[in-house]
């Protein structure tokens, strides 16, 4: 959510055209036609993890979008900015640290190094300071 407020700020005093709230699913077997991750994904905006981010930027008179991806979240999501030559990733961190993502690498990490473009990292409870933008 963090970074989802913190995309509608910059889209409020930027004037971006196109706004995309993007989740990606990496799915286990009987996932699919849950309530959770509905078999339609044209109604994605009816999707439980999508309703307050647009609920948040329509109150501030921000027009969004919904886009789900499968698969493995840095893969798709870097190959989601190419093809839809995205200018500004923001990404929320959940700032774990650990042994695993130390070997693996967290999704930040990896979308940092290989997006097309500018990729802003932010950390839970950052707040945007709207006087400098």
């Amino acid at each position: 959510m963090t970074a989802a407020r913190t995309a509608i700020e910059i889209a409020q005093h930027c004037t971006f055209d196109d706004l995309a709230f993007v989740h990606v699913v990496s799915l286990k077997p009987g996932q699919l036609g849950t309530d959770e991750y509905p078999e339609r994904p044209n109604l994605t905006e009816s999707w439980p993890v999508f309703q307050e981010p647009l609920a948040i930027a329509r109150a501030a008179g921000v027009t969004a979008r919904c886009v789900v991806l499968y698969g493995h979240a840095a893969e798709q999501l870097v190959r989601h900015a190419r093809k839809a030559q995205v200018i500004l990733i923001i990404l929320g961190s959940r700032g774990h640290s650990g042994i695993k993502e130390f070997l693996l690498g967290s999704v930040a990490t990896r979308v940092t190094a290989h997006a097309p473009c500018s990729v802003m990292v932010v950390r839970p409870g950052f707040r945007l300071d709207s006087d400098a933008l």
